[in-house]
């Protein structure tokens, strides 16, 4: 159908359009989602058949994605007919294409879990690679074959890594829905990815964080992070748990703090690890704490907040604050996260307990023992940098 009225409606551009294809948009037009696109001097309009939700717009996308895929390979059906959701019976799970199925997946998921933006992030990506690979296949059709196609697909699109966490999201999705299919010949596929080895990032020196600590402190447009920067040294706190302090989460003496909330995206939650500490402040930290408590304080109020107001944002003050510091001090980057590595690293070589330190960063102790075994001492003391 040609298309020439014009909605007011809110518009998703489609992934993954090169240069010089259609653009296929996803649009909500009172509640229901419809394609609206452009081809050979022709604007085409599709509804998609759903209203709109988070779940449906992938659906949408994964029709756009098909459409764009036939106008570059010469198969684009101008009728729209290929396209179209078909006016019959519901199609019974056993029938559903793989990206059917893993779309009803997601849902659940996002019902049961309340997923956050970047787990988001993942289960969308592994969608979209579902549905390019399989655009027509039904679920209960792939075999062993399909699945080794498909990893071998994936480690030609991403890095071996992630290729490994798609293919447990797929792998979860089969779990998910084992009673609907008759075989699973993703069990075995994911225990054959190995990912290379990375190479540990090495901590900063003493020199080198104190030398960071000054160059914040006399920075003319950053030193408002200079406390900051400072607690995320001298606890081993990871970089959301720090931006999410308030008042209230810090001892009246400023000597002891409770880390049970972190701020990820904007988006307040729990800890990583869905657990909460109180860890013990070193001197030089809790006078610093001490020192920037306004007098006139709610208990709401941030400990860190942005210099503007609000949460510090993990991108800006990256992109921004830390790489120039950095840079302007002569230092080799390394991202704020090593400030975490660099204090539980400094701490166990200066021979703090192991489990105290586990404890006091939210670290898993196997995990601990794992990664930071070679600088574990016996003696126990935390470092002041």
């Amino acid at each position: 159908m040609v298309d020439s009225q014009h909605h007011n409606s809110v518009v998703f551009p489609s992934a993954g359009v090169a240069p010089g294809r259609s653009f296929v948009k996803v649009e909500s037009d009172n509640g229901r989602l419809r394609l609206r696109f452009s081809y050979g001097g022709k604007r085409y309009a599709l509804a998609v058949g759903l209203p709109d939700s988070k779940v449906n717009r992938l659906v949408a996308l994964q029709k756009a994605a098909q459409i764009e895929l036939d106008i570059a390979s010469g198969n684009f059906d101008s009728t729209l007919s290929k396209y179209k959701t078909p006016k019959s019976t519901p199609v019974k799970q056993k029938e559903e294409t793989v990206a059917d199925l893993f779309v009803r997946f997601m849902d659940a998921q996002i019902k049961l879990k309340e997923l956050q933006k970047g787990s988001l992030c993942r289960y969308r990506a592994t969608l979209k690679h579902l549905g390019r690979y399989f655009p027509i296949k039904t679920a209960n059709s792939i075999d062993d074959k399909d699945a080794e196609g498909f990893v071998k697909y994936l480690r030609g699109q991403v890095s071996t890594r992630t290729a490994k966490d798609y293919l447990i999201l797929v792998k979860a999705c089969w779990n998910w829905a084992r009673q609907d299919l008759s075989n699973d010949p993703w069990a075995e596929l994911v225990d054959h990815i190995k990912p290379p080895p990375k190479q540990k990032v090495k901590p900063f020196t003493v020199g080198e964080v104190k030398t960071i600590l000054e160059g914040f402190a006399n920075s003319l447009y950053y030193s408002h992070y200079k406390d900051f920067v400072t607690f995320l040294f001298g606890t081993g706190c990871r970089f959301g748990e720090a931006v999410a302090l308030k008042w209230k989460h810090i001892s009246d003496d400023c000597s002891s703090v409770w880390i049970g909330e972190s701020v990820s995206r904007g988006n307040r939650k729990t800890t990583k690890t869905g657990k909460d500490r109180t860890i013990t402040l070193t001197t030089k930290i809790a006078m610093m704490l001490m020192e920037r408590k306004p007098d006139r304080c709610t208990p709401d109020d941030l400990v860190f907040p942005a210099p503007g107001g609000g949460t510090i944002n993990d991108h800006t003050f990256r992109r921004k604050a830390w790489k120039t510091v950095l840079s302007q001090s002569g230092i080799e980057y390394r991202k704020p996260y090593s400030t975490r590595h660099t204090a539980i690293s400094h701490a166990l070589a200066n021979g703090a307990n192991p489990l105290a330190v586990a404890e006091a960063t939210g670290h898993d102790p196997h995990i601990l023992f794992k990664y930071y075994a070679s600088v574990i001492q016996r003696s126990a003391v935390m470092i002041e940098f």
